[in-house]
């Protein structure tokens, strides 16, 4: 998730240990805490852009990460504050807000490796996208509310309370909304014929309305949307074909087994002329909701040239970041 989410998130979840015992600076400290999983970015400078794939959203998201570092500055603000609250109340506030950030990246479609360094896998539940304004819309109105109530007790309790509550319903109602989404795309493709080896339902931006169904098939990939609000009497499904075949000639390579990793089963892969090849990691689903889908940020190689200093992603051309058109997102959700 964005890191305004992310930070609101940890200021209140902190908040909800230590609240009563530190009042409005508990906000500022689990602010501060729920961001520190993404200092990773900060290492980015010293990898090469495929390879910081597999750092990012790695070890500093990992439950043992968000284990010792509650344990690390729990201690520190424990003797700060002269040993007058429990040092587990300060661990468990810690703890909180660095790891329900962790939890909240395990609903994106990014991925996060929760067991790393131990397991490399990326777990992700694709059941809200990285920009949701509902979703921080709720914790950003209950933390306001927590900044201007000025006396402490059982009102701050519970705007607390209320806040993280409806901040869960919420994620609740996106579990929902996307099972609603996977039920019709496999009644879809019962429908339509059509044969495919896995499905995979990703959010699209700003709701959790609209979602993205990306087929994988033996020769290629069907994408499709669905809205709750769909007004269409069945989805229409557009074809790419993945040219898999190159799969054996390439895959070894360490920088495209991390981009492989990263697409997470679902690469389409497009050949050019004189052996261009890009792969595309089809997961977050096309950024335009009509007509032939469009793809952005391939990682780009040359069958003829395989050197590592060529293999790099692109991220020039028609690319304009994960929505083509505003409107005709707006258009989609409401079922047009």
């Amino acid at each position: 998730m964005d890191s305004l989410t992310q930070g609101l998130l940890g200021a209140a979840t902190f908040a909800l240990v230590k609240d009563k015992e530190i009042g409005k600076k508990s906000l500022l400290i689990g602010a501060i805490a729920g961001t520190i999983p993404d200092l990773d970015i900060l290492l980015s400078p010293f990898f090469n852009e495929i390879a910081f794939l597999t750092v990012h959203r790695s070890i500093s998201h990992s439950i043992g990460f968000a284990i010792i570092v509650s344990l690390f500055f729990g201690e520190i603000l424990h003797r700060l504050y002269k040993q007058k609250q429990s040092r587990f109340s300060w661990n468990l506030a810690f703890f909180l807000a660095i790891m329900t950030h962790s939890i909240l990246d395990w609903c994106t479609t990014y991925g996060t490796k929760l067991l790393s360094p131990f397991n490399g896998h990326l777990f992700s539940m694709n059941n809200i996208h990285v920009f949701e304004p509902t979703f921080t819309s709720i914790l950003l109105i209950g933390v306001m509310l927590l900044l201007i109530k000025k006396q402490q007790g059982e009102v701050r309790q519970k705007i607390l309370s209320w806040t993280l509550s409806i901040s869960f319903i919420f994620i609740c109602w996106t579990f929902i909304s996307k099972g609603i989404a996977i039920n019709k795309f496999i009644g879809e493709l019962k429908k339509q014929n059509i044969e495919y080896q896995k499905i995979m339902v990703s959010p699209t931006p700003l709701n959790s309305v609209l979602w993205h169904g990306i087929i994988k098939s033996e020769k290629g990939f069907f994408f499709g949307t669905y809205s709750l609000l769909d007004k269409r009497e069945k989805i229409e499904f557009h074809f790419e074909e993945s040219y898999n075949e190159v799969l054996a000639k390439i895959s070894d390579n360490k920088l495209v087994k991390y981009y492989l990793d990263y697409t997470q089963g679902f690469p389409l892969i497009r050949k050019g002329e004189k052996g261009d090849i890009e792969i595309f990691a089809v997961k977050y689903g096309p950024i335009n909701y009509f007509g032939k889908p469009e793809f952005v940020y391939p990682l780009h190689l040359n069958e003829y040239e395989f050197i590592e200093d060529k293999i790099k992603i692109q991220y020039n051309g028609k690319q304009r970041g994960p929505v083509k058109n505003y409107k005709s997102l707006l258009r989609r959700i409401k079922g047009i």
